[in-house]
């Protein structure tokens, strides 16, 4: 038997035809048409298992679509706006019990589906969620622990620089403690001994010294032989006492005048000779002429004019505070207020007239050696250690050289009388007197 004729000689159009097991079955029940006591009956092909394609359904489809009016049938069994496309008609009879539940598990899966999918979203989105909570915490562990570096190198920094200050306030200390040792004990605060890389420097301890006929004998230079005061005795300078590297500044306050009498650093002073009356001068018309052609220094008149003042400055290397009170056997250096040259003497250049150590003004306050440098005593005696006061008599002695300040009435023109550096402080022509300005 053929399928397609049986169908072909049974379907005549009517409205149902019972199959002979009784069932409700039926192409029109399977689309929904018709009510519960009608059964409509399709004879065609059967079909065994759901949706096995039967061979010569659908070669009527156009008869059929019209019976059944499902949407507009066309010619090899398309229908348009039905459930039927191309003439692929799922065999078989299904209940409209059936066809609701295969919807509903197909809304069930594809529900499922989409609840799977919403659970790995959630899924998703919560890993994410806990990685940028991880990476949040890592980050701000480790800019905490940055700034606990931080923290710690500044710290470090400030117990370095806290250290560095007490040890500067130890230093400072114990410089101040061995200057007034040092005043104390020898008269003035450069009183000290002299670096380790250096052969020369300060006469630690020195020892007040009588000579034979009862003049005052002054300490040795420290690391030098005793002075012979002997012109043919060349002594040079300490490089190492020089401006250069110096940490005693290059100016410091002029101090004019003084209720109590005292000579402090920064005083401002003329020496006069005690013998000649002339006051110690220097000025920029007046060189030498032995070969040294520095500013010469000179006696000149009874009365001080503006050339006759002198700065009272410590020694290279030496700082003390401005207003220090300076004590005999202090080195200090004198400072002409109008040229800003130094009281200077030195050995190989001799005065014209009289043979004796040439006296200079020399350098300025950015130029300063050891022969700028004068020790200060109380003529007779030294007085180490007691306060130089106005009015007392002194000796300047010149400390590489050891021999003294001295003038005398060799006269080198009108109103120029020789100064020079010669003896060893105990004549008459070696006393000077100061006063203040």
């Amino acid at each position: 038997m053929t399928y397609g004729n049986n169908y072909d000689n049974n379907y005549d159009g009517s409205d149902s035809r019972q199959d002979d097991e009784g069932g409700e079955r039926g192409i029109g029940r399977f689309f929904g048409r018709g009510d519960d006591s009608q059964k409509q009956q399709h004879s065609g092909p059967q079909q065994s298992q759901y949706g096995q394609q039967q061979q010569g359904y659908g070669q009527h489809g156009q008869g059929y679509g019209q019976q059944q009016g499902y949407g507009q049938q066309h010619p090899g069994g398309n229908m348009v706006g039905g459930y039927q496309q191309g003439g692929n008609m799922p065999g078989g009879d299904y209940s409209q019990e059936e066809i609701e539940k295969s919807e509903r598990n197909a809304k069930y899966k594809d529900w499922g589906t989409k609840a799977g999918i919403a659970a790995l979203g959630v899924a998703a989105l919560g890993a994410a969620a806990y990685g940028i909570h991880e990476y949040r915490e890592n980050k701000e562990e480790e800019e905490a622990e940055e700034r606990r570096k931080e923290q710690e190198a500044e710290q470090e920094k400030q117990r370095e620089e806290e250290h560095r200050r007490e040890e500067e306030r130890r230093r400072e200390e114990e410089e101040r403690h061995r200057q007034e040792q040092a005043n104390n004990q020898h008269g003035g605060w450069n009183q000290h001994p002299p670096s380790t890389d250096s052969a020369y420097g300060y006469h630690p301890k020195p020892q007040q010294q009588q000579y034979d006929d009862g003049g005052f004998c002054p300490p040795s230079p420290y690391g030098r032989p005793p002075y012979t005061f002997q012109q043919d005795d060349v002594r040079h300078p300490d490089p190492s006492r020089s401006s250069d590297n110096s940490p005693t500044p290059h100016e410091y306050p002029k101090l004019h005048g003084a209720s109590d009498h005292v000579i402090k650093i920064g005083s401002v002073i003329s020496l006069k000779h005690n013998m000649t009356g002339r006051f110690l001068h220097t000025d920029r018309s007046h060189s030498t002429s032995t070969g040294s052609n520095q500013q010469l220094v000179f006696g000149f008149r009874w009365n001080p004019d503006e050339n006759d003042w002198w700065q009272v400055l410590p020694a290279n290397r030496d700082v003390p505070v401005p207003g220090s009170v300076v004590s005999f056997g202090t080195q200090i250096r004198l400072r002409h207020v109008e040229t800003g040259r130094h009281l200077h003497s030195h050995y190989n250049y001799h005065e014209g007239r009289s043979g004796q150590n040439e006296v200079t003004a020399y350098g300025d306050s950015m130029q300063s050696d050891e022969n700028d440098h004068w020790v200060v005593e109380k003529w007779g005696e030294g007085a180490y250690g007691q306060t130089w006061t106005q009015g007392e008599i002194i000796v300047l002695r010149h400390y590489v050289s050891g021999m003294a300040l001295h003038s005398h009435d060799i006269m080198i023109s009108d109103d120029v009388q020789s100064v020079t550096c010669f003896g060893r402080g105990n004549e008459e022509n070696d006393k000077w007197r100061i006063q203040l300005d």
